[in-house]
Protein backbone atom coordinates (compact mmCIF):
# COMPACT_ATOMS: atom_id res chain seq x y z
CA UNK A 1 0.00 0.00 0.00
CA UNK A 2 1.85 3.12 -1.33
CA UNK A 3 1.81 6.25 1.48
CA UNK A 4 -0.35 9.09 0.32
CA UNK A 5 -0.96 12.50 1.97
CA UNK A 6 -2.51 15.38 1.32
CA UNK A 7 -1.42 19.22 2.79
CA UNK A 8 -3.75 22.37 3.50
CA UNK A 9 -2.29 25.38 3.55
CA UNK A 10 -3.31 28.20 5.51
CA UNK A 11 -2.40 32.09 6.04
CA UNK A 12 -0.16 34.48 4.43
CA UNK A 13 2.18 33.79 1.24
CA UNK A 14 5.12 33.23 3.81
CA UNK A 15 3.28 30.50 5.29
CA UNK A 16 2.33 29.21 1.59
CA UNK A 17 6.53 28.84 1.24
CA UNK A 18 6.71 27.22 4.27
CA UNK A 19 3.74 24.40 3.04
CA UNK A 20 5.51 24.00 -0.61
CA UNK A 21 8.47 23.23 1.35
CA UNK A 22 6.92 20.49 3.24
CA UNK A 23 4.98 19.20 0.04
CA UNK A 24 8.34 18.76 -1.73
CA UNK A 25 9.98 17.35 1.46
CA UNK A 26 7.17 14.78 1.56
CA UNK A 27 7.31 13.57 -2.96
CA UNK A 28 10.76 13.70 -2.50
CA UNK A 29 10.45 11.15 0.45
CA UNK A 30 8.38 8.82 -2.14
CA UNK A 31 5.01 9.77 -0.53
CA UNK A 32 1.94 10.19 -3.18
CA UNK A 33 -0.36 13.59 -2.98
CA UNK A 34 -3.85 13.00 -3.01
CA UNK A 35 -5.73 16.52 -2.99
CA UNK A 36 -8.25 17.14 -0.12
CA UNK A 37 -11.23 16.99 -2.15
CA UNK A 38 -10.44 13.76 -3.42
CA UNK A 39 -9.85 11.77 0.14
CA UNK A 40 -13.12 10.96 0.95
CA UNK A 41 -12.94 7.12 0.83
CA UNK A 42 -14.15 5.28 4.04
CA UNK A 43 -12.08 1.74 2.50
CA UNK A 44 -9.23 1.00 4.47
CA UNK A 45 -6.78 -0.17 1.34
CA UNK A 46 -7.66 3.95 -0.04
CA UNK A 47 -8.06 5.91 3.35
CA UNK A 48 -5.54 8.65 2.91
CA UNK A 49 -2.40 7.86 4.96
CA UNK A 50 -1.92 11.11 6.70
CA UNK A 51 -3.47 14.77 6.08
CA UNK A 52 -1.26 17.52 6.74
CA UNK A 53 -2.38 21.41 7.81
CA UNK A 54 -0.65 23.91 7.53
CA UNK A 55 -1.88 26.75 10.44
CA UNK A 56 -1.93 30.43 10.90
CA UNK A 57 -2.12 31.27 14.72
CA UNK A 58 -1.33 35.68 13.59
CA UNK A 59 -4.64 36.24 14.98
CA UNK A 60 -8.07 35.17 16.75
CA UNK A 61 -9.78 34.70 13.09
CA UNK A 62 -6.71 32.92 11.47
CA UNK A 63 -6.55 30.56 14.97
CA UNK A 64 -10.62 30.11 14.07
CA UNK A 65 -9.96 29.14 11.09
CA UNK A 66 -7.44 26.65 11.69
CA UNK A 67 -9.27 24.82 14.41
CA UNK A 68 -12.42 24.72 11.86
CA UNK A 69 -10.19 22.85 9.13
CA UNK A 70 -8.91 20.78 11.92
CA UNK A 71 -12.13 19.44 13.30
CA UNK A 72 -13.16 18.50 9.82
CA UNK A 73 -10.12 16.17 9.41
CA UNK A 74 -10.97 14.75 12.68
CA UNK A 75 -14.09 14.05 11.46
CA UNK A 76 -12.73 12.12 8.50
CA UNK A 77 -10.59 10.53 10.77
CA UNK A 78 -13.61 9.09 12.50
CA UNK A 79 -14.93 8.20 9.97
CA UNK A 80 -11.92 6.03 8.08
CA UNK A 81 -11.25 8.14 5.38
CA UNK A 82 -8.11 9.58 7.15
CA UNK A 83 -5.17 7.71 9.31
CA UNK A 84 -2.93 10.62 10.37
CA UNK A 85 -3.40 13.95 11.18
CA UNK A 86 -0.36 16.29 11.31
CA UNK A 87 -0.54 20.15 12.56
CA UNK A 88 2.28 22.64 11.14
CA UNK A 89 2.59 26.06 11.41
CA UNK A 90 2.42 29.14 13.59
CA UNK A 91 -0.67 27.85 15.78
CA UNK A 92 1.24 24.77 16.78
CA UNK A 93 4.72 27.26 18.36
CA UNK A 94 3.00 29.13 21.11
CA UNK A 95 -0.03 26.88 21.50
CA UNK A 96 1.35 23.43 21.78
CA UNK A 97 0.76 22.35 24.96
CA UNK A 98 -2.92 23.36 25.16
CA UNK A 99 -3.60 21.75 21.57
CA UNK A 100 -2.32 18.84 22.67
CA UNK A 101 -4.97 19.08 25.54
CA UNK A 102 -7.76 20.58 23.74
CA UNK A 103 -7.08 17.80 20.16
CA UNK A 104 -5.86 14.51 21.17
CA UNK A 105 -7.12 13.24 17.99
CA UNK A 106 -4.37 14.85 15.95
CA UNK A 107 -1.28 12.42 15.87
CA UNK A 108 2.08 14.94 15.36
CA UNK A 109 2.16 18.74 16.16
CA UNK A 110 5.10 20.37 13.95
CA UNK A 111 6.32 23.57 14.72
CA UNK A 112 7.63 25.84 12.28
CA UNK A 113 11.30 25.15 12.88
CA UNK A 114 10.70 21.34 12.62
CA UNK A 115 9.17 21.32 9.05
CA UNK A 116 12.44 20.66 7.13
CA UNK A 117 11.82 17.00 9.05
CA UNK A 118 8.36 16.69 8.38
CA UNK A 119 9.13 13.55 5.89
CA UNK A 120 10.99 11.99 8.84
CA UNK A 121 8.60 12.62 11.99
CA UNK A 122 5.19 11.14 9.28
CA UNK A 123 7.51 8.07 8.91
CA UNK A 124 8.57 7.45 12.77
CA UNK A 125 4.87 7.97 13.19
CA UNK A 126 3.45 5.69 11.45
CA UNK A 127 6.36 3.23 11.81
CA UNK A 128 7.55 3.16 8.02
CA UNK A 129 11.00 3.73 6.24
CA UNK A 130 10.22 5.76 3.68
CA UNK A 131 12.27 5.47 0.63
CA UNK A 132 12.89 7.53 -2.62
CA UNK A 133 14.56 10.83 -3.52
CA UNK A 134 16.04 12.98 -0.65
CA UNK A 135 17.06 16.30 -0.65
CA UNK A 136 20.55 16.27 -1.36
CA UNK A 137 22.61 19.21 0.40
CA UNK A 138 25.66 18.97 -2.10
CA UNK A 139 23.79 19.35 -5.16
CA UNK A 140 21.87 23.14 -5.08
CA UNK A 141 19.17 22.01 -7.61
CA UNK A 142 17.60 19.22 -4.97
CA UNK A 143 18.97 21.65 -2.03
CA UNK A 144 16.13 24.46 -3.28
CA UNK A 145 13.57 22.02 -4.80
CA UNK A 146 10.01 23.38 -4.31
CA UNK A 147 7.01 22.68 -6.21
CA UNK A 148 5.29 26.01 -6.09
CA UNK A 149 1.23 26.45 -5.56
CA UNK A 150 -1.47 28.19 -7.50
CA UNK A 151 -0.11 30.37 -10.45
CA UNK A 152 2.23 28.49 -13.45
CA UNK A 153 4.77 31.44 -13.88
CA UNK A 154 4.48 33.22 -10.36
CA UNK A 155 6.07 32.30 -7.12
CA UNK A 156 6.38 33.86 -3.61
CA UNK A 157 10.20 34.24 -2.60
CA UNK A 158 10.95 34.33 1.36
CA UNK A 159 14.35 36.22 1.81
CA UNK A 160 14.10 35.76 5.42
CA UNK A 161 12.01 34.26 8.82
CA UNK A 162 11.16 36.37 11.87
CA UNK A 163 11.09 40.03 12.79
CA UNK A 164 13.09 42.35 15.01
CA UNK A 165 10.01 44.95 15.52
CA UNK A 166 8.00 45.07 18.11
CA UNK A 167 5.11 46.79 16.84
CA UNK A 168 2.42 46.42 20.22
CA UNK A 169 -0.21 44.53 18.17
CA UNK A 170 1.62 41.50 16.47
CA UNK A 171 2.86 38.81 17.85
CA UNK A 172 5.34 37.56 14.83
CA UNK A 173 8.65 37.51 17.08
CA UNK A 174 7.04 35.56 19.60
CA UNK A 175 5.42 32.93 16.99
CA UNK A 176 8.34 33.17 14.39
CA UNK A 177 11.43 34.47 16.88
CA UNK A 178 13.75 37.38 15.87
CA UNK A 179 14.50 38.84 11.90
CA UNK A 180 16.90 36.09 10.31
CA UNK A 181 18.29 37.44 6.67
CA UNK A 182 18.65 34.35 3.87
CA UNK A 183 22.25 34.61 2.44
CA UNK A 184 22.06 36.53 -1.19
CA UNK A 185 23.42 33.14 -2.59
CA UNK A 186 21.17 31.27 -0.97
CA UNK A 187 17.95 33.42 -2.05
CA UNK A 188 19.85 33.81 -5.79
CA UNK A 189 20.20 29.84 -5.96
CA UNK A 190 16.36 29.66 -5.12
CA UNK A 191 15.34 31.53 -7.26
CA UNK A 192 17.37 30.31 -10.05
CA UNK A 193 15.72 26.99 -9.35
CA UNK A 194 12.59 28.43 -10.17
CA UNK A 195 13.21 30.65 -13.15
CA UNK A 196 14.35 27.10 -14.58
CA UNK A 197 11.39 25.67 -13.70
CA UNK A 198 9.31 28.62 -15.57
CA UNK A 199 8.38 31.09 -13.28
CA UNK A 200 8.83 34.26 -14.56
CA UNK A 201 7.48 36.49 -12.16
CA UNK A 202 9.10 36.43 -8.08
CA UNK A 203 7.30 38.04 -5.31
CA UNK A 204 9.63 38.88 -2.41
CA UNK A 205 8.23 38.79 0.51
CA UNK A 206 8.94 38.51 4.06
CA UNK A 207 8.04 39.82 7.47
CA UNK A 208 10.40 43.44 6.44
CA UNK A 209 11.46 42.86 3.20
CA UNK A 210 13.09 46.61 4.08
CA UNK A 211 15.54 45.20 6.65
CA UNK A 212 17.01 42.80 4.83
CA UNK A 213 20.18 42.02 5.55
CA UNK A 214 20.82 44.37 8.44
CA UNK A 215 21.51 41.12 10.99
CA UNK A 216 24.32 40.28 8.29
CA UNK A 217 25.92 43.45 8.43
CA UNK A 218 24.81 44.30 5.08
CA UNK A 219 24.63 47.84 4.53
CA UNK A 220 21.42 48.84 1.57
CA UNK A 221 20.96 45.21 1.93
CA UNK A 222 18.03 45.04 -0.49
CA UNK A 223 18.88 46.84 -2.54
CA UNK A 224 22.14 44.58 -3.48
CA UNK A 225 20.23 41.84 -3.52
CA UNK A 226 17.94 42.97 -6.03
CA UNK A 227 20.77 44.14 -7.93
CA UNK A 228 21.99 40.07 -7.88
CA UNK A 229 18.84 38.90 -8.64
CA UNK A 230 17.82 41.43 -11.96
CA UNK A 231 20.92 39.20 -13.52
CA UNK A 232 18.77 35.94 -13.46
CA UNK A 233 18.21 35.91 -17.24
CA UNK A 234 14.44 34.46 -17.29
CA UNK A 235 12.46 36.45 -14.42
CA UNK A 236 10.90 39.36 -15.94
CA UNK A 237 9.48 40.90 -12.61
CA UNK A 238 10.40 40.89 -9.27
CA UNK A 239 7.49 42.47 -7.13
CA UNK A 240 8.30 44.02 -3.79
CA UNK A 241 5.73 42.82 -1.04
CA UNK A 242 5.83 44.26 2.69
CA UNK A 243 8.06 47.48 3.52
CA UNK A 244 8.24 49.11 5.97
CA UNK A 245 7.27 52.70 6.02
CA UNK A 246 10.57 53.95 7.35
CA UNK A 247 12.89 57.16 5.45
CA UNK A 248 15.77 55.71 6.24
CA UNK A 249 14.99 52.21 4.70
CA UNK A 250 14.23 53.69 1.36
CA UNK A 251 17.75 54.37 0.24
CA UNK A 252 18.81 56.40 -2.89
CA UNK A 253 19.91 53.67 -4.31
CA UNK A 254 16.99 51.64 -3.93
CA UNK A 255 14.68 54.12 -5.26
CA UNK A 256 16.58 54.87 -8.29
CA UNK A 257 16.64 51.18 -8.74
CA UNK A 258 13.04 50.79 -8.66
CA UNK A 259 12.59 53.82 -10.98
CA UNK A 260 14.99 52.44 -13.59
CA UNK A 261 15.11 48.65 -13.81
CA UNK A 262 12.66 47.19 -15.63
CA UNK A 263 12.59 43.76 -13.80
CA UNK A 264 11.28 45.31 -10.79
CA UNK A 265 7.54 46.46 -11.32
CA UNK A 266 6.98 50.17 -9.43
CA UNK A 267 4.76 48.84 -7.00
CA UNK A 268 5.92 49.09 -3.37
CA UNK A 269 3.40 47.29 -0.25
CA UNK A 270 3.97 49.23 2.09
CA UNK A 271 1.89 48.67 5.17
CA UNK A 272 1.22 52.42 7.38
CA UNK A 273 -1.21 50.93 9.92
CA UNK A 274 -2.48 54.03 11.19
CA UNK A 275 -1.85 57.87 10.58
CA UNK A 276 -2.68 59.57 13.69
CA UNK A 277 0.42 60.23 15.68
CA UNK A 278 -0.87 58.94 19.07
CA UNK A 279 -2.08 55.67 17.62
CA UNK A 280 1.27 55.57 15.52
CA UNK A 281 3.10 55.64 19.40
CA UNK A 282 0.72 53.27 20.81
CA UNK A 283 1.60 51.18 18.03
CA UNK A 284 5.44 51.84 18.43
CA UNK A 285 5.70 52.16 14.84
CA UNK A 286 8.31 54.41 15.04
CA UNK A 287 7.39 56.98 12.69
CA UNK A 288 4.99 59.67 12.52
CA UNK A 289 2.46 61.23 9.87
CA UNK A 290 4.88 63.83 8.94
CA UNK A 291 7.00 60.98 8.25
CA UNK A 292 5.00 58.79 6.07
CA UNK A 293 3.62 61.75 4.01
CA UNK A 294 6.55 62.72 3.59
CA UNK A 295 7.91 59.29 2.08
CA UNK A 296 4.75 58.60 0.23
CA UNK A 297 5.38 62.26 -1.76
CA UNK A 298 9.28 61.48 -2.24
CA UNK A 299 8.46 57.62 -3.73
CA UNK A 300 5.19 59.32 -5.79
CA UNK A 301 8.08 62.29 -7.25
CA UNK A 302 11.32 59.74 -7.66
CA UNK A 303 9.28 56.79 -8.61
CA UNK A 304 7.61 57.28 -12.18
CA UNK A 305 3.70 55.84 -12.63
CA UNK A 306 4.16 53.82 -8.87
CA UNK A 307 1.70 51.72 -7.69
CA UNK A 308 1.13 51.96 -3.81
CA UNK A 309 -0.36 49.61 -1.55
CA UNK A 310 -1.35 49.52 2.37
CA UNK A 311 -3.01 48.02 5.22
CA UNK A 312 -4.61 49.59 7.60
CA UNK A 313 -6.00 48.79 11.10
CA UNK A 314 -9.47 49.70 12.38
CA UNK A 315 -10.28 49.70 15.84
CA UNK A 316 -6.89 49.83 17.47
CA UNK A 317 -7.22 50.33 21.28
CA UNK A 318 -7.52 54.24 21.92
CA UNK A 319 -8.62 55.28 18.52
CA UNK A 320 -11.22 57.76 18.86
CA UNK A 321 -13.65 58.92 16.51
CA UNK A 322 -11.46 61.85 15.78
CA UNK A 323 -8.82 59.47 14.98
CA UNK A 324 -10.54 57.36 12.88
CA UNK A 325 -11.72 60.90 11.02
CA UNK A 326 -8.06 61.61 10.36
CA UNK A 327 -7.48 58.06 9.27
CA UNK A 328 -10.43 58.26 6.97
CA UNK A 329 -9.26 61.56 5.44
CA UNK A 330 -5.75 60.18 4.97
CA UNK A 331 -6.93 57.43 2.85
CA UNK A 332 -9.29 60.10 0.34
CA UNK A 333 -6.22 62.40 0.10
CA UNK A 334 -3.46 59.75 -0.94
CA UNK A 335 -6.33 57.48 -3.33
CA UNK A 336 -3.61 54.24 -2.57
CA UNK A 337 -4.12 52.00 -5.59
CA UNK A 338 -4.54 48.52 -3.72
CA UNK A 339 -6.05 48.73 0.30
CA UNK A 340 -6.29 46.54 2.56
CA UNK A 341 -8.13 46.95 6.65
CA UNK A 342 -7.84 44.44 9.25
CA UNK A 343 -10.12 44.60 12.29
CA UNK A 344 -7.39 45.34 15.48
CA UNK A 345 -7.43 41.65 16.84
CA UNK A 346 -6.31 41.57 20.59
CA UNK A 347 -3.67 39.35 21.04
CA UNK A 348 -2.40 37.89 24.66
CA UNK A 349 0.88 37.80 23.55
CA UNK A 350 1.23 41.39 22.17
CA UNK A 351 1.49 44.34 24.24
CA UNK A 352 -1.83 46.10 23.33
CA UNK A 353 -3.53 43.43 24.96
CA UNK A 354 -2.76 45.37 28.10
CA UNK A 355 -3.95 48.87 26.69
CA UNK A 356 -6.88 50.72 27.64
CA UNK A 357 -9.55 52.29 25.63
CA UNK A 358 -10.55 49.03 23.82
CA UNK A 359 -12.77 49.79 21.00
CA UNK A 360 -16.31 47.93 20.69
CA UNK A 361 -16.70 44.85 18.37
CA UNK A 362 -19.47 47.01 16.82
CA UNK A 363 -17.32 49.94 16.08
CA UNK A 364 -14.47 48.00 14.44
CA UNK A 365 -16.77 46.37 12.58
CA UNK A 366 -18.43 49.91 11.69
CA UNK A 367 -15.13 51.47 10.97
CA UNK A 368 -14.02 48.60 8.83
CA UNK A 369 -16.85 49.03 6.54
CA UNK A 370 -16.38 52.86 6.24
CA UNK A 371 -12.80 52.22 5.24
CA UNK A 372 -13.26 49.52 2.70
CA UNK A 373 -16.46 51.45 1.03
CA UNK A 374 -14.10 54.91 0.82
CA UNK A 375 -11.82 52.77 -0.89
CA UNK A 376 -14.40 50.82 -3.45
CA UNK A 377 -15.82 54.59 -3.89
CA UNK A 378 -12.44 56.22 -4.49
CA UNK A 379 -11.34 53.49 -7.57
CA UNK A 380 -13.26 54.89 -10.49
CA UNK A 381 -11.15 57.97 -10.10
CA UNK A 382 -7.74 56.10 -9.54
CA UNK A 383 -8.56 53.74 -12.11
CA UNK A 384 -9.05 56.67 -14.62
CA UNK A 385 -5.86 57.17 -14.87
CA UNK A 386 -5.43 53.55 -16.55
CA UNK A 387 -8.12 54.10 -18.80
CA UNK A 388 -7.20 53.77 -22.87
CA UNK A 389 -3.51 52.80 -21.62
CA UNK A 390 -1.73 49.65 -22.72
CA UNK A 391 0.69 47.46 -19.84
CA UNK A 392 2.60 44.56 -20.04
CA UNK A 393 0.61 42.01 -17.88
CA UNK A 394 1.27 38.49 -17.11
CA UNK A 395 -1.44 35.94 -17.38
CA UNK A 396 -2.11 34.19 -14.57
CA UNK A 397 -5.21 31.65 -16.30
CA UNK A 398 -7.18 30.99 -19.09
CA UNK A 399 -10.31 29.40 -19.59
CA UNK A 400 -12.91 28.99 -22.45
CA UNK A 401 -14.41 32.17 -21.92
CA UNK A 402 -12.03 34.48 -20.63
CA UNK A 403 -8.19 35.08 -19.43
CA UNK A 404 -7.14 36.48 -16.42
CA UNK A 405 -3.86 38.89 -16.13
CA UNK A 406 -2.29 41.08 -13.98
CA UNK A 407 -0.49 44.17 -14.94
CA UNK A 408 2.56 45.87 -13.08
CA UNK A 409 0.16 47.28 -10.16
CA UNK A 410 -1.69 43.88 -9.49
CA UNK A 411 -0.13 41.67 -7.21
CA UNK A 412 -2.69 38.22 -6.58
CA UNK A 413 -5.12 37.41 -4.65
CA UNK A 414 -4.69 40.64 -2.70
CA UNK A 415 -5.35 43.05 -5.68
CA UNK A 416 -7.59 42.61 -8.20
CA UNK A 417 -7.06 41.92 -11.97
CA UNK A 418 -7.19 42.27 -15.70
CA UNK A 419 -10.14 40.26 -17.65
CA UNK A 420 -10.25 40.21 -21.23
CA UNK A 421 -13.13 38.02 -23.16
CA UNK A 422 -12.30 35.45 -25.78
CA UNK A 423 -14.94 36.79 -27.17
CA UNK A 424 -13.67 39.58 -28.01
CA UNK A 425 -10.85 38.09 -29.66
CA UNK A 426 -10.51 38.90 -33.72
CA UNK A 427 -11.93 35.98 -35.63
CA UNK A 428 -9.30 33.62 -37.00
CA UNK A 429 -6.80 34.94 -33.30
CA UNK A 430 -5.80 33.51 -30.56
CA UNK A 431 -3.82 34.18 -27.56
CA UNK A 432 -0.16 33.21 -27.61
CA UNK A 433 0.70 32.61 -23.76
CA UNK A 434 3.72 30.66 -24.57
CA UNK A 435 6.01 33.58 -22.84
CA UNK A 436 3.48 33.97 -20.14
CA UNK A 437 3.63 38.06 -20.98
CA UNK A 438 1.75 39.94 -23.07
CA UNK A 439 0.59 43.74 -23.46
CA UNK A 440 -3.56 44.13 -23.06
CA UNK A 441 -5.00 47.85 -23.58
CA UNK A 442 -7.45 48.59 -20.49
CA UNK A 443 -10.89 49.50 -21.88
CA UNK A 444 -13.04 50.03 -18.31
CA UNK A 445 -13.09 48.95 -14.55
CA UNK A 446 -15.63 46.96 -12.99
CA UNK A 447 -15.36 46.94 -8.93
CA UNK A 448 -11.52 45.71 -7.95
CA UNK A 449 -11.11 44.68 -11.67
CA UNK A 450 -10.43 45.65 -15.36
CA UNK A 451 -11.56 44.70 -18.51
CA UNK A 452 -9.08 45.08 -21.75
CA UNK A 453 -7.80 43.50 -25.20
CA UNK A 454 -4.77 42.45 -26.28
CA UNK A 455 -2.67 44.55 -28.73
CA UNK A 456 -2.73 42.50 -32.25
CA UNK A 457 1.01 42.33 -32.34
CA UNK A 458 0.76 39.51 -29.63
CA UNK A 459 -1.71 37.50 -31.21
CA UNK A 460 -0.73 35.09 -33.82
CA UNK A 461 -3.31 33.62 -36.63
Amino acid sequence: MSFSFSLISLGCPKNQVDSEEMFTRLKNAGMKYVSDEDCGSADPEKALSVCVINTCGFIEAARKESIGVIMEAIEKKREGKIKYIAVAGCMVNNNLRALKEELPEVDIFIPTFDESKIAEKIALLAGKKITGGKHKKNNAAEKFAREHFNLKRTAYLKISEGCGRLCSFCTIPYIRGKYKSKSIEEIKNEASYLAARGVRELIIVSQDTSCYGQDLNIKNGLYKLLKELVRIKEIEWLRLMYLYPLKALFTDDLIELMNNEEKIPRYIDMPVQHINDGILKLMKRGGTKKDITGLIERLKNKISGVALRTSLIAGFPGETDENFEELLEFVKDMKFDNLGVFKYSDEREAASFKYGGKVSPKTKNARYKILMKTQQDLLPQIFSKHIGKTYYSIIDGITNKTVKLRTYFQSPDIDGCVNLYLRDLKPGFEINSGRGFMPVKILKAKDYDLLGVPVESYLKP
